[in-house]
């Protein structure tokens, strides 16, 4: 996608030329953006009396594989909108289905770089989720996250001591957030970060959704000697929205970016260690 692109401007702009159905799916998208990011596709398709076939065939239309990357970058494009159009967070389930075959060859290939680390932090996020079912391999680990799924995908090992930072939940990400989550981070010190971001720019830095997750990875990327950065190809070029830190804070990036793409070369310009993993 590109940085610059506006969903629901393309939306508004293709509705005259769409089907009466494909029209009426965008009607909801943009009346009802937050109803249509958190209902299900089949409670979308009773609503307006179409068919799941009928919803994948409008995303497929504006470039996207299905319902669940759609509404991220609907999610996204909300954002954009002048002030008091607010920002809906994506669900997790959608976040989880988007490019999964990428994030898990990226948080695989990420496993070796913590060989030798005793105690590390661990993001929230699916590809957080992924590198934490990896670890089975690793000696001992104490870990903690503030994503409820990472945590139980890093017990099933077994051998990790794993913690949760405190908070209240929140239920579209399953994860921890309030200010419990900082104070939690106070009191130690891990030898590695290993983190997601919304959004990777060589210049802007990362970047996330929401303002209280930016202020929780800042206090993770403090409380740690490195930080390495786990992000697929669907990261780079976003919109910034609240800034977590800049590039030189990061040590190392995993992404599935391929070798000729200017991000690479940008972000190794700035000194960041980048491995591909395409």
């Amino acid at each position: 996608m590109s940085e610059k692109r506006d969903l629901m401007s393309e939306i508004r702009a293709e509705l005259p030329s769409l089907t009466t159905k494909l029209r009426a799916i965008g009607d909801l998208a943009l009346s009802d953006t937050e109803r249509f990011i958190r209902n299900t596709s089949k409670d979308i398709c009773a609503e307006i009396g179409t068919s799941e076939p009928t919803l994948i065939r409008f995303c497929r239309h504006f470039g996207f594989a299905g319902l669940s990357d759609f509404r991220i970058e609907l999610a996204l494009s909300l954002a954009r909108q002048p002030r008091g159009s607010g920002f809906v967070e994506p669900l997790a389930v959608d976040r989880r289905r988007t490019n999964l075959t990428q994030k898990q060859k990226i948080a695989e290939r990420a496993v070796p770089l913590i060989e030798g680390d005793s105690a590390i932090l661990i993001d929230n996020g699916s590809t957080a989720e992924f590198f934490a079912g990896a670890l089975g391999e690793l000696e001992p680990l104490t870990i903690m996250t503030t994503g409820l799924v990472v945590a139980q995908n890093a017990m099933q090992h077994r051998q990790h001591t794993v913690m949760l930072t405190g908070g209240r939940i929140r239920p579209n990400a399953l994860s921890l957030t309030g200010r419990l989550v900082e104070d939690s981070l106070k009191e130690y010190r891990f030898d590695t970060f290993v983190m997601g971001a919304d959004s990777v720019d060589a210049q802007l830095g990362l970047s996330t959704f929401r303002e209280d997750e930016a202020a929780h990875n800042r206090a993770m990327v403090d409380a740690a000697a490195r930080v390495i950065v786990l992000a697929d190809s669907t990261k780079f070029s976003k919109p910034a929205l609240h800034k977590i830190c800049d590039i030189p804070c990061v040590s190392t990036l995993v992404t599935d970016l391929p070798d000729d793409d200017p991000n690479v070369a940008a972000l190794r310009q700035r000194g960041l260690e980048v491995i591909l993993v395409s």
